[in-house]
């Protein structure tokens, strides 16, 4: 592997690292951690019924805006 190729490769790492950061930190990536929560959660005796991209939306939505958010 020459030195360009290396510096390469870890650049693409790194920028690739940051994506995912950005993604998590900024809630993007909510509904591939819910998908990811219900498959790890599909062996118990009663798993989540997963819903669909949209209805997940709704939900976060439903659930953000349906309480009191004011500080006084």
């Amino acid at each position: 592997m020459s030195p360009q190729n290396y510096r390469q490769g870890r650049i693409t790492r790194a920028l690739r690292k940051a994506w995912t950061y950005l993604r998590q930190v900024t809630g993007d990536a909510a509904y591939e951690n819910y998908m990811k929560y219900c498959a790890a959660n599909e062996s118990n005796s009663n798993p989540p019924e997963t819903m669909t991209r949209a209805e997940f939306y709704n939900d976060a939505q439903r659930r953000k805006y349906s309480t009191i958010n004011r500080c006084c």
